[in-house]
C-alpha cells in the first residue's frame, strides 16, 4: 500500500526524488554513488544504499538484477507525480513555439484538433493524442428536415462553432416537404441549445406525454426526431501524431512485442480513447501511470487533460509514452494545448 506523503521521512524522499529525476534522464538503473552525488544528502554510499533497500521493500523501487542500480515502479511514479512533481509554469520560448503552432487560426475544429496534436508530438517528443468532442456533448442550434423522395428524409444537425451533421432516416411516412418544415420549427422550439443528449432526453420525454397532447402533428416529429438523434452511428474521432516516436525510447526500440503492441493500440484506438476519457472527469492535467488493464507490463504513461466550451468537458488531449517521461516538462505544454483549444471553442484570443 503507498505511504502518505508525512510517513516518510526527508531522506527518503530525497533519494526518490534523485532515483527518479536520475532515470528519468538516463533510462538506466540508479546506484548509490550517483545518488549520494546528486541528492545533496551528507550521507555515505552504504547509508544510502539501506534507504534504496527500504523503499524497495516497500514497492517504490525495484532492482532489474542483483549487480545493478534501482529502478522506480509505477508505485513510486505515482508518489513522484503526486508529491515530487514540481508546479512549473511553461517557459517563454515554450509558450511562443506553442502559440505559433496555432498561426495561422484555425478556421475548422478539425484543423484546431490538427494543429494541437502536431503541436503535442513536436514540442514533447512523444505521439500525442486529441479526442474530439462527442457529438452528443455538442450543444444543438438548429434541426431541418429536408425530403429526398419517396420515405427518405435528410436530417441536418447545426451544433456549436456552426458545424453541421447530416444523416439520412427512413420514417415510414412520406411526408410532404411543408409537413417536414412543421417539424423542424417545432422541434427547434423544444430543443434549441440544448445538447444533443439533452434533446435526445426531452425529446423522450415528450413522447411519453404525447397521449396528453392529442396533436398527431407533433406525435410524427418526435418520432421523426428521435431516429435522427440516435447516438449510435456517432463515434468521436482521435486524432494521432507522431507514432514513430516510440521508436526513440531504447526500451521500446529493443523489444519488437512492445512495438507491434504500440502500433496496433493506435490502429484500433478503442484503448486511447477509453484511457482519455478516464481523464474528462476532473479538472487540470491528469497523470495515468502504467494502466495496466490496457497495456500490461509496457511501463506507459498518459498525461492529458480535458478542454473545454463555457465550463463543461467537450474531449480530451495529450501524449502517451515511456513511465519515465520527463512530466516537468510535458504536464505545462499539456495544460498549455488543453486551454489554447479551450479559448479556440470559446472564440476568446489565446
Amino acid at each position: 500500500m503507498a505511504k502518505s506523503k508525512e510517513l516518510f521521512k526527508e531522506r527518503e524522499i530525497l533519494v526518490l526524488k534523485t532515483v527518479l529525476d536520475r532515470y528519468i534522464a538516463t533510462g538506466e538503473p540508479v546506484g548509490s554513488r550517483t545518488v549520494a552525488k546528486f541528492s545533496g544528502l551528507n550521507l555515505s554510499s552504504a547509508s544510502i544504499r539501506n534507504i534504496m533497500l527500504d523503499l524497495e521493500e516497500a514497492g517504490y523501487l525495484r532492482q532489474p538484477h542483483t549487480s545493478a542500480g534501482r529502478m522506480p515502479t509505477a508505485l513510486g511514479f505515482r508518489f513522484y507525480v503526486d508529491h515530487i512533481l514540481p508546479d512549473v509554469e511553461l517557459a517563454s520560448g515554450a509558450k511562443r513555439r506553442l502559440q505559433q503552432a496555432f498561426h495561422p487560426a484555425a478556421k475548422e475544429p478539425q484543423e484546431l484538433f490538427r494543429q494541437a496534436s502536431r503541436a503535442l508530438s513536436t514540442m514533447t517528443g512523444h505521439p500525442a493524442l486529441v479526442l474530439t468532442p462527442r457529438p452528443e456533448a455538442l450543444c444543438l442550434k438548429h434541426i431541418q428536415f429536408i425530403s429526398v423522395g419517396g420515405d427518405m428524409v435528410l436530417t441536418l444537425l447545426v451544433v456549436q462553432d456552426q458545424q453541421v451533421q447530416t444523416r439520412f432516416v427512413r420514417s415510414g411516412v412520406n411526408y410532404s416537404q411543408e409537413q417536414l418544415d412543421r417539424f423542424s420549427r417545432f422541434l427547434n422550439d423544444i430543443c434549441q441549445n440544448l445538447t444533443l443528449r439533452e434533446a435526445r432526453l426531452r425529446i423522450l420525454s415528450q413522447m411519453q406525454e404525447e397521449k396528453n397532447l392529442f396533436d398527431r402533428m407533433v406525435s410524427q416529429a418526435l418520432s421523426l426526431s428521435r431516429e435522427a438523434l440516435q447516438s449510435e452511428a456517432d463515434e468521436e474521432e482521435l486524432y494521432i501524431e507522431g507514432t514513430s516516436h516510440i521508436l526513440d525510447y531504447p526500451e521500446f526500440r529493443e523489444d519488437v512485442e512492445k512495438i507491434r503492441t504500440l502500433v496496433k493500440a493506435f490502429e484500433e484506438k478503442h484503448h486511447l480513447i477509453t484511457l482519455l476519457d478516464q481523464t474528462m472527469v476532473s479538472e487540470g492535467v491528469q497523470i495515468i501511470i502504467s494502466p495496466e488493464e490496457h497495456f500490461p507490463e509496457m511501463q506507459l504513461s498518459l498525461v492529458a487533460s480535458a478542454y473545454s466550451s463555457d465550463q463543461a468537458p467537450l474531449g480530451s488531449l495529450g501524449v502517451i509514452g515511456p513511465m519515465r517521461m520527463d512530466y516537468a516538462k510535458v504536464v505545462p505544454i499539456v495544460r498549455y494545448t488543453a486551454s489554447a483549444v479551450s479559448n479556440w471553442l470559446k472564440k476568446k484570443p489565446n
